[in-house]
């Protein structure tokens, strides 16, 4: 159906073209429309007297003329900009030189999104994401901002949660719950991304208020004052510990506001995940568009047998820095009763196919190189810079517990990597970097794979696999170590047979 037959059937069926909300007019102006407050605001502050005002403004006409053509393109892009939904489809229509018709089938949609940020409530606004499996991963195939009241269309027209089957399944998860799933999953790297994104984008500004508030001046103090009570511990390495203790503060802050307050609902059709404490999202999941089941761990929720049950769906957790979550927090006998409730067809079945534990090098070298080399480079270096042999010593300790961290990691995953076809299902577990994952779905998922052989694994009969999975961003799973002819027989279907 054509962009002109689509405007006259939603015309003939009587479907009331609506707009997004009129603050979406400043986004349509300018995205750095924020940055003329900055002056403004400058040559106000000088302001001294009326003639100094009508001198600004006899000067800033041509100004003031590029302002309003600013806003009246915003506003002529706002007017122009429509959308509808019906049962069948979520219809925009916008541009008024070049009109652009989009139409999205509701059959099509994996999810929709709908988001009350704190700072749209008072002006009743919302946002509303829909996405399909087609498009690319960082950005959503249609984002309307709407008023709350357009928000019942949307609610209306979706598939709804079936309370009365028989694979109903609701749950609300408590505060205390959120509270040790923020801090197991919380990380010091994270809290850095989103203070570097302050750095550069504040730019002056960010550097302008630190130096107003004297906060390095404040963390050489306050890095003095418990090196002087730490005997042995330099004033640097404090410092050094403090921020990485602020970054993943800021982490942890940034999980309790988005994952607060979280409920989940599901049926055998129609998965809905609310979280989200100042800014409130609703999460509208098609189970039949969910590519698999992703339960993780990391090496604390490995050895307490605590899992994060997450899932990957187009349009669901495409945030950086977001995971994708159904449940947050589980231990083994909550999922094993959970599990078949949410997803009926999904069972963790046993490793058929795992790498033997003669394979322990393969699995730890980078890990024990790197181990043992840390070792003669701190010596060297505290005797090439004697005064600040306690600064070298620190720091290379503290460069060796991540390392040792990650090879407690590969030995638990040399233990417990492996993988399993079932009835059309497969069951793949691995690690990568820090974490530990489950990856459960449908074989029709698995799109490719990958057979390596180093010159000496063809003397051990041994390679490395690695798996590809259906997703926005193709899923990688890399498996080390396998006994090739096994391998063969349990991939037959994907690897050709050798002549």
């Amino acid at each position: 159906m054509t962009a002109r037959k689509l405007q006259i059937f939603y015309s003939r069926r009587g479907c009331i073209m609506r707009r997004e909300h009129p603050l979406r007019i400043i986004r349509y102006s300018t995205k750095n429309l924020w940055l003329l407050i900055f002056p403004i605001l400058r040559g106000a502050y000088h302001f001294t007297s009326q003639e100094d005002i009508i001198e600004w403004f006899q000067g800033a006409w041509f100004d003031i003329l590029v302002l309003l053509v600013i806003f009246g393109y915003g506003y002529l892009d706002w007017y122009f900009r429509k959308f509808t939904i019906t049962e069948q489809c979520l219809f925009v229509q916008e541009g008024f030189f070049y009109t652009r018709k989009r139409c999205m089938p509701i059959r099509n949609i994996s999810a929709m999104t709908i988001e009350h940020p704190f700072w749209l409530r008072p002006v009743g606004g919302a946002y509303v994401y829909a996405d399909t499996a087609a498009g690319r991963m960082d950005s959503t195939d249609i984002k309307l901002m709407i008023r709350i009241r357009d928000e019942t269309i949307f609610l209306s027209e979706f598939p709804r949660i079936r309370r009365g089957e028989t694979h109903h399944y609701a749950h609300r998860v408590g505060f205390g719950r959120m509270l040790l799933f923020s801090v197991l999953f919380s990380s010091s790297f994270s809290g850095a991304v989103y203070m570097s994104v302050f750095w550069f984008q504040g730019g002056k500004i960010a550097r302008d208020l630190i130096n107003q508030f004297h906060v390095a001046e404040y963390l050489s103090n306050i890095s003095s004052g418990v090196a002087d009570k730490l005997q042995g511990i330099p004033p640097v390495a404090v410092t050094v510990g403090i921020l990485i203790l602020f970054l993943w503060l800021i982490s942890f802050v940034k999980n309790i506001f988005r994952y607060g307050n979280f409920r989940m609902e599901s049926d055998t059709h129609l998965l809905k995940v609310r979280s989200g404490l100042l800014t409130s999202r609703r999460f509208l999941i098609v189970n039949q568009k969910i590519n698999f089941v992703d339960i993780q761990q990391n090496l604390l929720t490995k050895f307490s047998r605590i899992y994060t049950l997450a899932v990957n769906c187009p349009g669901y957790g495409n945030e950086k820095g977001s995971i994708p979550i159904c449940m947050p927090i589980l231990t083994k006998r909550e999922l094993a009763t959970t599990l078949p409730m949410i997803f009926p067809d999904i069972r963790i079945t046993k490793n058929q196919l795992r790498a033997p534990y003669s394979a322990w090098w393969g699995y730890t070298y980078k890990q024990l190189i790197l181990f043992v080399a840390m070792i003669p480079a701190v010596k060297f270096a505290c005797q090439l810079l004697p005064q600040v042999e306690d600064v070298i010593s620190f720091f290379g300790t503290m460069i060796e517990l991540p390392i040792l961290w990650k090879l407690v990691i590969q030995i638990v995953g040399l233990i417990t990597t492996g993988v399993s076809i079932t009835d059309g299902r497969i069951c793949v577990r691995y690690c990568k970097g820090m974490a530990f994952h489950t990856i459960i779905t449908n074989t029709d998922c698995l799109v490719k794979v990958e057979v390596q052989q180093h010159i000496w694994q063809r003397w051990f009969g041994t390679c490395h696999v690695t798996l590809y999975f259906q997703a926005e961003i193709t899923k990688k799973c890399k498996l080390l170590t396998l006994n090739y002819q096994d391998v063969q027989e349990l991939f037959a279907e994907f690897i050709p047979k050798e002549p």
